[in-house]
């Protein structure tokens, strides 16, 4: 598979969002709303967490989605807009950022799984004997999808190591730096101006009055 293709920019909204890249990142994002809509649903009873009392597994589990929900609207509108992006040192920049980004955020879920899972169990049969069945189902679809969402980070994780490299590739593996718009910058046409004299031509120094 090429892998650069996943992240290139089309007209179409259709063939955009048929992309095996946009549509990772899209179920990813829509189980981190899934997430956090979950516990602030019915995750707490009078402020108190669900899981066993303890805040902090409904918390973290909360905060790491919310901002794994953002984060990955805004790399899903950087992979729409990616051709225009001619940068190559930029590419490096986002491509290495989701990289970072998606691998850390799969270690967070691999904690946050084992957190939630450990607290439920350890939560009381009568208080589990007393929630609704909506409740009982929204918090142990929490775990379900924690776990999912650690393999899907780190299939995205690849993907943007896998892009990552390509982009090396790309700037290196011919000839150097070949992005021409990276080495011309935002202003356009070529940074060094040409040199046009012959050679043997008279040499006139340039402090020559």
């Amino acid at each position: 598979m090429d892998y650069a293709r996943s992240f290139a920019h089309s007209d179409s909204f259709t063939s955009f969002i048929q992309k095996p890249a946009v549509i990772l990142r899209a179920v990813t994002t829509f189980l981190m709303m899934l997430i956090f809509s979950c516990i602030l649903d019915k995750g707490y009873v009078a402020n108190v967490c669900l899981y066993n009392g303890k805040q902090g597994a409904c918390n973290f589990t909360v905060g790491i989605s919310i901002i794994a929900f953002f984060i990955g609207l805004g790399f899903l509108a950087t992979t729409f807009f990616w051709e225009r992006i001619t940068n190559t040192v930029t590419r490096k920049y986002i491509a290495f950022g989701d990289m970072s980004f998606s691998g850390f955020w799969a270690f967070l879920f691999f904690v946050d799984f084992c957190f939630i899972t450990d607290m439920w169990r350890k939560t009381p049969d009568l208080v589990k004997d007393g929630l609704s069945g909506l409740t009982k189902s929204n918090l142990q679809f929490t775990i379900v999808c924690s776990l999912v969402c650690i393999f899907l980070l780190a299939l995205q994780a690849y993907m943007a190591y896998k892009q990552l490299n390509e982009i090396q590739n790309d700037a290196s593996g011919l000839g150097g730096y070949n992005d021409t718009a990276g080495f011309a910058g935002a202003y356009g046409g070529s940074p060094f101006p040409p040199h046009t004299e012959s050679a043997g031509g008279n040499y006139q120094s340039p402090y020559a009055s």
